[in-house]
């Protein structure tokens, strides 16, 4: 049995709600003619600026002070799912058409809103027009009302666009710097690819489960990678998925004291979700855990697969402990990870 740096090691390291609606509708959003290598007519293009989780709205004043500009900002600071403590989806700056200079345009995520009489009522979804990897959501409507009905139309997409994409920059950053040993150990034992990027390093590694994490002082991230026979599909329930996590972290993810180890926490009743992610059919679930005998937590995120070849059930389950502070950046980390697995 083993754990991240917080937690006693006892032996030698080797160690329904709108998330399904993004998943639904991610193919159903086309961006326009932009060059997603370069710019508008292939020029090169300089790199984003602005921090992971940041969504800059370009709108007026009057706008954004009313109907529209509340109805957007419930859209974007809509509460993170599945975290112990309030977090909102995106962190929202806002500045005027005046305002919008050089500095601002090479913002990673936009929101750009004109009003203005003789404009027709269009959104488009956008990638790198003035820097890359970037996406602009370009919404026009030729009156205050028409662009609230626009953006009220439009909620599940506005939203959708946004997080798909920050997690799929995240996801081929992570490509591009993958460990090549971890992902041997992990595909080796569990028949899966997985994105995980330098900096992680192996806890723990069996047949059945596989466990890389970063750990610091005062933080950890872990992924857990682990699998068991499958009498079929069905064993996809959500309560069937709980009860083998918390057999599998009874086994392997232990506290400080002999009698404790991680559970689901029975205080906060896990989400949920069926998706579609990389061809494979997936149970997300996105909950807390605890320690049984002990006074640690935090949220964990994970997805479960059938794998129909092997008669099996296959999970990714990333979790968080950093107590004291906010984990949504922590945790979208994870879930690029996670979101990478493909079965081989």
């Amino acid at each position: 049995m083993t754990r991240f740096g917080h937690f006693k090691k006892t032996c030698p390291l080797r160690w329904a709600g709108f998330f399904v609606l993004f998943v639904l509708i991610t193919g159903l959003i086309a961006c326009d003619g932009v060059n997603r290598q370069g710019g508008v007519g292939g020029r090169i293009l300089p790199n984003v600026t602005g921090g992971a989780g940041e969504v800059l709205v370009v709108m007026d004043n009057f706008n954004w002070e009313n109907a529209s500009g509340e109805l957007l900002k419930d859209i974007l600071m809509e509460e993170y799912p599945g975290l112990p403590q309030s977090e909102p989806l995106f962190d929202v700056i806002h500045v005027t058409a005046a305002s919008f200079d050089n500095v601002y345009k090479y913002h990673r995520s936009i929101v750009l809103i004109t009003v203005s009489s003789g404009q027709e009522g269009e959104i488009r979804f956008r990638e790198n027009v003035w820097a890359k990897p970037q996406i602009l959501v370009q919404i026009t409507a030729p009156t205050a009302t028409d662009l609230r009905q626009l953006i009220r139309d439009n909620e599940a997409r506005i939203r959708s666009f946004l997080v798909v994409y920050d997690r799929n920059r995240l996801i081929k950053s992570y490509q591009d710097s993958k460990d090549m040993g971890l992902q041997k150990e992990i595909a080796d034992h569990h028949q899966i690819r997985l994105a995980v990027p330098r900096g992680y390093n192996l806890d723990f590694s069996k047949e059945d489960y596989t466990s890389v994490s970063i750990e610091t002082p005062d933080m950890s991230q872990v992924i857990q990678i682990y699998d068991y026979p499958a009498s079929g599909p069905e064993d996809l329930s959500t309560t069937r998925l709980i009860e083998m996590r918390n057999a599998f972290t009874k086994k392997y993810v232990e506290g400080p004291r002999d009698d404790s180890y991680m559970t689901v926490s029975r205080l906060y009743e896990p989400i949920a979700y069926e998706l579609n992610n990389n061809n494979m059919d997936v149970v997300e679930i996105r909950g807390l855990w605890e320690l049984e005998n002990g006074f640690m937590g935090g949220p964990f995120v994970s997805h479960s697969v059938y794998d129909a070849s092997r008669n099996r059930i296959v999970t990714v389950d990333g979790y968080v402990y950093y107590p004291n502070q906010k984990k949504r950046t922590k945790i979208r980390q994870l879930e690029a990870i996670i979101y990478s697995m493909e079965i081989i």
